[in-house]
């Protein structure tokens, strides 16, 4: 379509905030915002095929640690209930991976996360084509045929 711009794709999840997780004045506690994103996170890979259900045996792609997290916060999530977490696609390297997200509507919270892929010894891997196939759908969007 002429005149369009293409805008990568936000993955969605909706993440559940649980009454223990509120402080006493009834706002999502800030340290859990990044067990909401890590849910997030880990549906995305669900999502793209990969098994998140076990440890033992699972794909490579999923060795990794979290090497930053980046949260600032614009208002409070207040009381129990469905949250939203929007992740993009920032950048993808060799062997990490940056995520921008979005928590709730407003949105209450944006930051970064950045992963990156590690061996069994804690050094740091190249992704696979398998990841980088998904990766390149996220940050560019599904190829035409003529390209």
């Amino acid at each position: 379509m002429a005149g369009s711009t293409w805008t990568p794709p936000a993955i969605r999840y909706r993440s559940r905030v649980h009454f223990d997780e509120l402080d006493p004045n009834g706002h999502l506690h800030n340290t859990r915002f990044a067990l909401h994103v890590e849910r997030a996170t880990t549906a995305a890979f669900a999502a793209a095929g990969y098994d998140t259900e076990t440890i033992a045996g699972r794909h490579p792609d999923l060795h990794y640690v979290v090497r930053a997290f980046q949260i600032e916060f614009h208002a409070p999530v207040t009381g129990a209930g469905d949250l939203t977490v929007r992740l993009h696609l920032a950048e993808l390297g060799r062997t990490s991976a940056t995520w921008t997200f979005h928590c709730g509507r407003e949105p209450n919270a944006t930051g970064t996360r950045t992963i990156v892929k590690v061996s069994a010894d804690g050094r740091p891997q190249p992704w696979s084509q398998r990841l980088r196939d998904w990766h390149a759908t996220l940050l560019h969007g599904p190829r035409s045929p003529e390209s």
